[in-house]
């Protein structure tokens, strides 16, 4: 029982912290190229420097065993970019998809279906095949997955420790630079990288004492879900699980308490693009093994160079989707960020 207590609680403060501080990976990596304003990158990164510091902490003590991503390069290239067009299209990464269904846009909750039919259909269900085929490829480093410790030959933990301080510092010192965002609409992104953070390291501790050392994940959860509501399977069910259901619910207290909760149904066409697109979203999610939260949150935060190679692959797929949308010519203006709400017809 404390386990669904436990897991529902985390989803609930995740959920109200993600509608809170409007923390979509899709804007995140799509501001990189086409827009001005990083605060969300910079949210990300505050995201990551706790989550890199408090794993690997973690582990140095022997609290966790934490699991790495293969680097089966080819699933991670397809089905990154994949899930990276998906979410462009869909108006949200797939954390994103869940919050916003929470606070009432039934354009994400049409996202979420295809999300939810585009994994189970890839992780064991009739279009396993491409999931097997693009993963059969796989790199490792004296049978280990590689992580950047042992990709540099790090085995001691002062070579581990010298790399982890060089990357926050790095770190560090980009978001003492950042400018003082001058229009907030919630949560500022260091309030929100914080709560995200500290919510994500979470994650990974009351995992580990229910023996699953990993941390944050909407993928595999999302196939327990549909597999139990098709078929009655609960095997996949986890503690993941429970945490991933509190994500809606929280994001609805959040926006009901500053009065943002409606109902909000886009055209016929719009809602069947941002559904077909979640199909897309979960297919790449199921072939890479992991979506912008797997991959570029809880994998980076073990430093996997198959995590690395996969959010790479997301933000050249959302790149590339974006600039298709775009028409290549509206880099950082605000008339282009106005084209891109229109397209997928969302808020927020």
């Amino acid at each position: 029982m404390w386990q669904v207590v436990g897991g529902l609680v985390l989803g609930l403060a995740l959920g109200y912290s993600l509608q809170r501080g409007g923390f979509c990976m899709n804007s995140a990596f799509r501001s990189l190229v086409f827009d001005k304003d990083r605060s969300l990158i910079r949210a990300w990164i505050v995201v990551l420097v706790i989550n890199v510091i408090g794993v690997n902490l973690l582990t140095e003590i022997g609290f966790l065993s934490p699991l790495v991503a293969p680097l089966f390069w080819p699933a991670l290239l397809v089905g990154g970019f994949l899930f990276g067009i998906g979410m462009v299209l869909a108006g949200g990464c797939a954390s994103g998809t869940y919050y916003r269904c929470g606070r009432g846009m039934l354009g994400s909750t049409g996202a979420l279906i295809g999300f939810a039919v585009g994994t189970a259909a890839l992780d064991g269900g009739g279009a396993w095949i491409a999931q097997r085929y693009l993963r059969a490829p796989t790199i490792t480093i004296e049978g280990a997955e590689p992580t950047l410790f042992n990709l540099f030959g790090l085995s001691t933990p002062v070579g581990r420790w010298m790399l982890i301080g060089a990357l926050v510092i790095a770190a560090l010192w980009y978001l003492a630079r950042a400018p003082e965002q001058r229009f907030v609409l919630g949560w500022g992104w260091r309030k929100t990288g914080l709560a995200v953070g500290v919510l994500a390291l979470g994650a990974w501790v009351i995992s580990s004492l229910t023996g699953r050392h990993f941390g944050l994940s909407f993928t595999q959860p999302t196939v327990s879900v549909t597999r139990f509501l098709i078929s009655g399977d609960s095997s996949g069910v986890s503690i993941a699980t429970w945490m991933l259901l509190g994500v809606p619910a929280g994001a609805f207290i959040a926006a009901k308490i500053r009065g943002e909760a409606r109902w909000s149904l886009p055209e016929a066409k719009t809602l069947a693009r941002q559904t077909s697109a979640g199909l897309a979203m979960g297919a790449g999610a199921s072939i890479a093994g992991g979506c912008n939260i797997g991959h570029s949150i809880t994998g980076i935060a073990t430093l996997s160079v198959g995590s690395i190679v996969g959010t790479i692959a997301i933000m050249l797929g959302c790149w590339a989707m974006t600039a298709r949308i775009y028409g290549g010519n509206a880099r950082g203006t605000a008339s282009a960020n106005g084209k891109m709400q229109s397209a997928v017809s969302t808020v927020g």
